[in-house]
């Protein structure tokens, strides 16, 4: 027969073993929850990517637009980027070399937000479009459009200031709402705009950047957070850069306040790089001279990765610019 003392070791036996089963059990719920609940609500991250891409009717001998087409492609496809922003990007009768239809053909997965720099009416133009990933968002159709660097920022193909060149000079974008794998909105949202400043002017260029912060800061909904992504003929420390970054300035003359304040963000992801040319000429690898593309980004983002792609093919360039990508935290 069992005694007393046998009876209590018993107990105290079986109340050790559930404690162990139950701090088990609580250890695998917890691991299943992380395994299979967390990657649910993960936020994917944003990539984006920014390219001159050199005119296509461009002169340019064994760099014409014919022998590098297929790198460029190849380079703006392997990221699977929610947006690409081009700048140079030519639309034409000349099949050839219509950039616009290349790439619209060639990403099916993308749609284009895109208007040649010219007047209305001409047929042939470049611009700055925005190429979007249409599984992911869905661009405003009351919210996007482009505007020029101009003092007339909405008519089409205006050149107002001295000492720029003939060219007039654009930017292209919108606010994109982010949709689920059903196509329904997920509530975020994002501005992206691309543009491409003068390369003759320096007064036009920083004239471009206090229009485009007007723009931008006049935006329709404020909350939304923004990504200004181009070529601006500018190196960092440009009036024009300095006045985007949120620095009170001398712009055309007169002393500017910013409105807002802007993170470039290359410098976030690499503050003390020397190495950051982008811009060859098709000429190779050319690193120490200044950065004059960029993707810039509100304070309410954050930025992960930036790289400038420097590739070639036996010395062959897919642009006279590197491209620029980047990834961000929505």
């Amino acid at each position: 027969m069992e005694s007393a003392g046998h009876r209590r070791l018993f107990r105290k036996l079986r109340m050790r073993l559930f404690q162990r089963i139950y701090i088990i059990m609580k250890h695998l719920v917890s691991l299943l929850l992380f395994v299979f609940v967390v990657p649910c609500f993960a936020t994917e991250p944003v990539k984006i990517l920014s390219t001159n891409v050199r005119l296509g009717d461009a002169n340019d001998g064994e760099n014409s637009w014919k022998f590098r087409k297929d790198f460029l492609l190849q380079v703006v496809k392997e990221g699977n980027y929610d947006f690409i922003g081009g700048q140079e990007v030519l639309t034409t009768t000349d099949s050839d070399n219509n950039q616009i239809r290349f790439f619209f053909e060639n990403l099916p997965n993308y749609g284009i937000v895109f208007k040649n720099r010219e007047k209305d009416g001409v047929a042939r133009g470049e611009g700055t479009p925005i190429f979007y990933r249409t599984d992911r968002w869905r661009i405003d159709p009351e919210d996007q459009g482009s505007f020029w660097l101009s003092d007339t920022p909405s008519v089409p193909g205006s050149v107002t200031w001295e000492g720029q060149s003939t060219c007039p000079r654009v930017c292209t974008g919108g606010l994109f709402h982010e949709i689920d794998k059903d196509g329904k909105l997920t509530g975020k949202t994002l501005y992206v705009y691309s543009t491409h400043f003068d390369h003759v002017g320096e007064i036009p260029r920083q004239k471009a950047a206090a229009v485009i912060f007007e723009k931008i800061a006049s935006r329709k909904d404020k909350t939304a957070p923004v990504v200004l992504m181009g070529d601006l003929n500018c190196g960092e420390n440009s009036p024009a850069v300095r006045f985007l970054k949120g620095e009170t300035v001398v712009l055309g003359g007169e002393e500017k306040v910013p409105q807002m304040k802007l993170l470039d963000t290359f410098r976030v992801v690499h503050p003390n790089e020397k190495q950051v040319a982008t811009f060859n000429g098709f000429r190779g690898p050319k690193l120490d001279g200044e950065k004059i593309d960029y993707i810039f980004i509100t304070p309410d983002l954050k930025a992960t990765e930036a790289e400038i792609i420097r590739v070639d093919r036996n010395g062959k360039y897919p642009s006279d610019h590197y491209a620029f990508r980047e990834t961000l935290e929505l």
